[in-house]
């Protein structure tokens, strides 16, 4: 999930026309129907590993492998739309300033946590080589031992994200706003190049974990933002049912067929991120508040934590029958991120948005 470094970008974008959380004098412009999409992600890709083989010796069945690519394509996707709405809304035209400020707040924001838990991992004798994670470089470290085990092995989607948060408001910013358009689909025709040529020279190797070949979910992901922000605000309910029911048929599809191309990660990236573009300019109050569930809501705000934590959960629990390793796994890690999200992440997260004010 991965992927999750994502969480806190949408308290960070404009209100929302439909829902708002509760508060009278001080509306919160978070919207909680996305928080309620990153908690039903994370459980997608949790269901997708703890079924996994080294895991639990069980294999998950084609539907929850496939709603579990679904759900980290998802992250990326999401990342790369709020990220790229987040660069256009605080864009003052003092490149280097709103860099560094952008830099700033992400770190603030992903750091903390995630180099705490590294180093619980470490001191518990669970991270041999800590340097590729550190200096989160953790998905070329896998790629060349091509392996993708151990409980810090999906850390690899935050050194992903990582990399285009670190490049990405580089490029687009330092590009003049009527090219910024072409520089994203510049980008995402050498994704498809690099892919095609990484799926054909390495087969059987990981090279999704390389930012080159799983860019494409940002980069269709920051085109939905950018359409977002430059076009008419109108109501996309219609468009929404349309891209939820795409999403669903390819989901089915490919949790039957398994001789599909690689290159459907393309087709799965643009149906996201139309999906994601819809939702948020929906003003259906039906849609809005039924994705808008308490629990849900919650679960989505801690979701990067719980990113972080479930796999280290879930090594603990290898040798428990899957029944209880699911239901302990995800309850212990649902109760370790509400107390980080207490405890840790929103004190740092207050302190940060008093020294570096968001400018959305």
């Amino acid at each position: 999930m991965s992927c999750q470094a994502v969480i806190e970008s949408a308290s960070e974008v404009s209100k929302s026309p439909v829902v708002q959380e509760a508060s009278q004098s001080h509306p919160s412009p978070r919207r909680l129907h996305f928080d309620s999409m990153r908690a039903l992600m994370f459980i997608s890709v949790y269901a997708g590993h703890v079924t996994t083989s080294h895991i639990s010796n069980y294999f998950g069945s084609g539907f929850v492998n496939a709603a579990s690519s679904f759900g980290f394509y998802a992250y990326l996707v999401l990342s790369g739309f709020l990220i790229t709405r987040i660069l256009i809304g605080s864009d003052t035209g003092k490149t280097w300033s709103d860099v560094r400020e952008f830099w700033l707040r992400r770190t603030l924001r992903i750091f903390p946590i995630y180099y705490l838990t590294l180093a619980i991992v470490f001191v518990c004798g669970q991270l041999t080589e800590p340097l590729p994670f550190i200096t989160y470089v953790s998905n070329v470290y896998l790629f060349l031992i091509n392996q993708m085990e151990g409980p810090v092995c999906h850390l690899w989607s935050l050194a992903v994200e990582e990399q285009f948060y670190l490049l990405f408001p580089l490029v687009f910013l330092f590009t003049p706003k009527k090219h910024r358009l072409n520089l994203m689909v510049a980008l995402l025709a050498i994704c498809f190049v690099v892919h095609t040529t990484c799926a054909t020279a390495f087969p059987g190797h990981k090279w999704k974990l390389l930012l080159p070949s799983s860019g494409q979910c940002l980069l269709a992901g920051a085109i939905a933002g950018y359409f977002d922000m430059k076009l008419k605000q109108t109501d996309s309910t219609r468009l929404f049912l349309a891209a939820l029911t795409l999403n669903v048929v390819l989901m089915a599809w490919q949790s039957f067929d398994k001789t599909l191309p690689h290159t459907m990660i393309f087709a799965d990236s643009a149906a996201l991120a139309l999906f994601f573009y819809s939702l948020w300019r929906t003003r259906n109050q039906f849609i809005c508040k039924s994705l808008s569930n308490k629990l849900l809501v919650h679960l989505g705000q801690i979701s990067y934590a719980m990113y972080l934590f479930h796999l280290p959960i879930l090594y603990l629990l290898i040798d428990f029958p899957l029944p209880e390793k699911i239901a302990i796994g995800f309850v212990s890690t649902a109760l370790l991120a509400s107390a980080s999200w207490y405890l840790f992440e929103s004190p740092i997260n207050n302190l940060r948005n008093k020294l570096i004010p968001s400018r959305i």
